[in-house]
């Protein structure tokens, strides 16, 4: 993931599924700045603003993301 590669080289934060950086956490190579709010469960993380005017592609986003979200997941073949 970029974010962790970017994280990786000191330009800042990533806020990503721990599993995904244990080894580098363990190592040392990362630090854990808020561990009250570690994601426990994979998923899509959107932060945007609440106004009125959001953005026509941005609105479409969040809709797609927020209907992906609400569809139970299915293994490959079912």
């Amino acid at each position: 993931l970029a974010a962790i590669d970017l994280a990786l080289s000191g330009m800042g934060l990533a806020y990503v599924f721990e599993p995904l950086v244990r080894a580098d956490l363990a190592a040392g190579r990362l630090v854990q700045v808020l561990p009250q709010s570690a994601i426990e469960e994979p998923g899509l993380f959107l932060y945007f603003p609440r106004r009125a005017a959001m953005a026509p592609k941005l609105r479409a986003f969040v809709d797609i993301a927020q209907e992906i979200g609400r569809t139970p997941s299915r293994a490959p073949g079912r």
